[in-house]
Order: C-alpha cells, then sequence, then structure tokens
C-alpha cells in the first residue's frame, strides 16, 4: 500500500507540523521522514502498552555506576540476583507474561552478564516458554555465542561517540567496541534490536547521527529511539531533556536510513507534558510504533488518521506483524 491509498489526512499532517515551535530545516524533515513511513507502513501504528518486565540479574549492583543512571534504574527492576532468577521468571511466566527483559549492571568491561548464567537462562527458558530479550552491553565474541543459545532479541545501545563513553559512562572503550558487538551478535545469529540514546551527553547530542550510520551496516530487526531522562539523585537530576528538535533530527536521519525498518519510540523517555509532546513530534516525525504511548499520541494519531493497533504483552524491540493477529 502506498501513502495515496491511505486514510491519513496528509494536508492534516503539514498543518499540524506547521505550528510547532521548531526551525523550518526541522519542519522540512519531519515532513517527509513521515511521508517515508506512510510508504513502508501505510496508516498503521503500533501501541505496545505491556512491555517486558525487567529483571536485573545484578541486583542493585553496578561495577561503573554510569553518571545518568547511577544504579537508580536497577532499583525499579525485579531482583534475579543470588539464586533467584528462577523463581522471578517463573512468576511472571505464571501471571501471564509473553516474555521477560534480563538486565543489570554493568561489568568493568561494559558487559552485563547475562552470559555467566545462560546454562540456567537456557533451562528457565525450556521451562517456561518466554521470550528472551536483554540488554548485552559491550560483549566479545566468545560471550555472544554463549548467548545465542538462549537469546531471542538482543538489546544493545549504540554510544556514537568516544567522549560520551568515556565522560558518561566512565569506559575506556571507544565506538568500535559497540560496532563490534554487534557484529558479534550478527555472527552468532541473534536477532538485534539497537537503542539510539538521544541526549545521553548530559541532554545534548553527541554521536547519535554516527550510532544510526554505524546500525545501518547491520540488519537490525527494529531500530529503537531512546531519549535521555534527567534522573533524580544523579550527577545530571538538573539537566534538561533533549531539545524537541533534536530528537526531530535524530528521528528524521533514522527514518531516512532505515526507510522499511520498524522505528521505535522507547518508554525509556522523559515524562510529564515533555513526554506529551515528545509523542506528537515522533508520530509526525515518521515513528511506526510506540511503547507505553501518551494520551497526546492517541489524539494525535486520530486526527491525522493513523490507524492505532495496541499490542498487548509485547516488548517494542519485537518486529510484530499486524497478520499475527494484533488488533
Amino acid at each position: 500500500m502506498t501513502a495515496s491509498d491511505c486514510k491519513v489526512d496528509i494536508d492534516r499532517v503539514q498543518e499540524k507540523i506547521k505550528g510547532l515551535d521548531i526551525s523550518e530545516t526541522a519542519k522540512k524533515e519531519m515532513l517527509g521522514s513521515f511521508k517515508i513511513r506512510l510508504d513502508s507502513f501505510s496508516n498503521n501504528i503500533l501501541f505496545f502498552n505491556e512491555p517486558f518486565t525487567p529483571v536485573s540479574v545484578t541486583g542493585t549492583d553496578c561495577e561503573l555506576n554510569c553518571k545518568h543512571c547511577e544504579k537508580h534504574y536497577l532499583e525499579h527492576m525485579r531482583n534475579g540476583s543470588g539464586g533467584k532468577l528462577r523463581a522471578t521468571v517463573v512468576d511472571l511466566a505464571k501471571r501471564g507474561r509473553s516474555g521477560v527483559l534480563l538486565s543489570g549492571g554493568s561489568k568493568l568491561d561494559g558487559s552485563v552478564p547475562t552470559y555467566e548464567l545462560s546454562d540456567e537462562i537456557r533451562q528457565i527458558k525450556e521451562d517456561t516458554h518466554l521470550k528472551m530479550s536483554a540488554h548485552t552491553g559491550i560483549i566479545t565474541p566468545g560471550q555472544a555465542l554463549s548467548l545465542s543459545t538462549w537469546l531471542d532479541m538482543a538489546l544493545v545501545d549504540c554510544i556514537g561517540s568516544d567522549a560520551t563513553i568515556s565522560g558518561i559512562l566512565g569506559l575506556p572503550n571507544t565506538v568500535s567496541d559497540y560496532e563490534n558487538t554487534l557484529r558479534f551478535l550478527t555472527d552468532a545469529g541473534i536477532p538485534i534490536a539497537p537503542h539510539i540514546i538521544a541526549g545521553l551527553n548530559n541532554g545534548a547530542l553527541d554521536g547519535e547521527f554516527r550510532a544510526i550510520k554505524m546500525v545501518k551496516k547491520y540488519d537490525p530487526d527494529v531500530v529503537v529511539i531512546v531519549v535521555f531522562i534527567p534522573t533524580k539523585n544523579t550527577a545530571f537530576s538538573s539537566a534538561s531533556p533533549p531539545a524537541l528538535e533534536d530528537i526531530v533530527f535524530v528521528i528524521a536521519t533514522a527514518r531516512h536510513e532505515f526507510p522499511q525498518t520498524p522505528l521505535s519510540l522507547s518508554c525509556v523517555r522523559p515524562g510529564g507534558r515533555y513526554r506529551s509532546q515528545l509523542d506528537e513530534y515522533a508520530i509526525l516525525c515518521g515513528i511506526d510504533r510506540i511503547a507505553v504511548p501518551s494520551r497526546s499520541a492517541y489524539q494525535l494519531c486520530t486526527e491525522i488518521g493513523l490507524d492505532i493497533h495496541e499490542v498487548d504483552n509485547m516488548c517494542c524491540s519485537y518486529n510484530v506483524k499486524l497478520q499475527e493477529g494484533i488488533e
């Protein structure tokens, strides 16, 4: 189906974009990327209302203690450390969950050590039949092979700036280590959902476009846009979230580079009025799926004629197809 076959009111889309408080250059990029998504995804947009529950294999422990997080996000995950992993995942299965996100604190080498538990996780997967996603961090070829025995989707934060890797994450690694991770995972046959983190450098863009170019060398199932959240009790608690115009250019660039690849707006993004505006900008910029959408996202889609398909009990990092029975 092409844009001309859709129910989307492109004139209304143009009116919405024209009224935004961004530069004319950004508006032009936004309209162009929206038209690309129409050609590839018609008037359909997927709303993922129930992301997978994150389970930390390290509890609240992290050897890096990155400036943007400082273990805060680990505190809000289910604790799967210290022998609790099986019971935690089985409990989620009993509650009717279709999958789980295995995560945790990083080691000093930048990896998230789910690979150390591969034998246990593989058995848990066989027993529960849950989909297994995981944050991988930076990994080696051997670790990728270990993950390949159970991992259904690798969620890889892709950083395109050596300065951000050093200054924010505190790692001695470089951008090439993130690219190598994508290559190792792909070579091991693991589907990848690269995450582009907009504004990780204290709310400012730094390497996001390089990261998008890096990801393009591979064949991601989904590309996910994450937006930096200024978080209380961290070094960046007083920072501002990224400028919405900056987000426009990141999403538009991703849409142009990945015209037929699903492009998701992650559940990890700031809240409040900013979130409502961000959702609207993302929709007008060519996003075709959103995790935990705001009310304004529903309203805008209705106004411009996008068909909302709600996806329950699923992570937005999976390339879910409409023909799989989503309504």
